[in-house]
């Protein structure tokens, strides 16, 4: 299958089409098994994550936040984890913490098959008027934090690592 991508991207390569290159991608079966952890878990992009990781079959779930509470008017979606037969719990970190991290990943129940950053902090402005603060407060969760999961998780043998972005 490799072969058709590459003979896909050689043909827009050349120039030769009008339009189009379409490269059809089968879909692969895939189910979450095991112990996941969202970062951000406490809030709307993270529960939904963790939602969308129960209902497909995840034993374990650690929804992880700074506060380890959860986030308002999110506690429908929180019931919908509970309704599943995951074993879902909040918990407390600071992804922006190194030993914050650190911590989260040696208390995940193992073996740990995902790691999902939804970690994130808010500054909403327009362009001219964002600042090196408002920068810091959204940089630090999102950057420092995956940085400091990738350094935590380097040797973790996961099905799954995804961050979300926030720009």
């Amino acid at each position: 299958m490799e072969a058709r991508h590459e003979l896909a991207f050689r043909y827009l390569q050349g120039g030769l089409n009008l339009g189009k290159v379409v490269v059809r991608i089968g879909a692969r079966e895939t189910r979450p098994r095991g112990s996941h952890v969202v970062t951000g878990g406490t809030g709307g992009l993270g529960l939904l994550t963790g939602r969308w990781l129960a209902q497909r079959g995840a034993c374990k779930l650690m929804l992880a936040s700074r506060s380890g509470a959860l986030a308002r008017d999110t506690a429908t979606e929180w019931e919908s984890i509970q309704a599943t037969d995951a074993d879902a719990a909040l918990v407390k970190c600071d992804t922006s913490e190194a030993k914050h991290v650190r911590r989260l990943v040696a208390f995940a129940p193992l073996p740990l098959q995902g790691m999902w950053h939804a970690a994130g902090a808010l500054a909403d402005a327009v362009l001219h008027k964002q600042n090196a603060a408002g920068l810091a407060l959204v940089y630090a969760p999102k950057a420092h934090g995956a940085w400091n999961l990738h350094g935590a998780t380097i040797t973790a043998d996961m099905q799954a690592y995804a961050c979300f972005s926030s720009v």
